[in-house]
């Protein structure tokens, strides 16, 4: 599932909530990603302006199919204000990595049920539908589809009700 997806079944709250986690060097570096001028004009000083007009853009850009910049959204999310859903899943798997990050395509070489089931594990941790943020990311930068077919981790991503 392409990052554009993801976050469209994740719903405007989450994407939103996203968004407003995210710092200044943060959203340049979504912004940026996709190739969308993060410019402000002086006149505006206000960080939450500033950050107000970052999230328009992107938002406008991901609306035209910019997948570069939902891409980055994730990832800067993820990596920068979950990054213990990511240690704690790694090391569930016994993959070795750096602070939750880690070259190892393991999503090719840990049997599915494993995957999954340590999905599950963190679902506890975290709550369903982030937990199934990052699961169908990984599926997506791996190259593997092993949460997209799941029903259980698709409806996972839809917006708690």
């Amino acid at each position: 599932m392409r990052p554009l997806d993801i976050l469209e079944h994740a719903g405007e709250n989450k994407v939103d909530e996203m968004f407003g986690e995210l710092t200044s060097g943060e959203f340049k570096r979504v912004l940026l990603a996709g190739r969308v001028p993060t410019k402000i004009p002086t006149s505006i000083l206000s960080n939450a302006k500033r950050k107000k007009m970052w999230k328009e853009r992107a938002l406008e850009a991901m609306k035209e199919g910019n997948e570069a910049v939902a891409s980055s959204l994730i990832y800067e999310w993820l990596l920068q204000h979950r990054r213990q859903m990511l240690i704690d899943y790694l090391e569930l798997l016994e993959v070795k990595h750096k602070k939750g990050e880690t070259d190892e395509t393991f999503m090719k070489t840990i049997p599915e049920d494993v995957l999954k089931g340590k999905a599950r594990d963190l679902i506890e941790d975290y709550g369903r539908q982030e937990v199934a943020i990052y699961v169908h990311y990984l599926d997506f930068h791996q190259a593997t589809e092993v949460f997209e077919s799941d029903e259980y981790f698709l409806d996972a991503l839809a917006p708690q009700k």
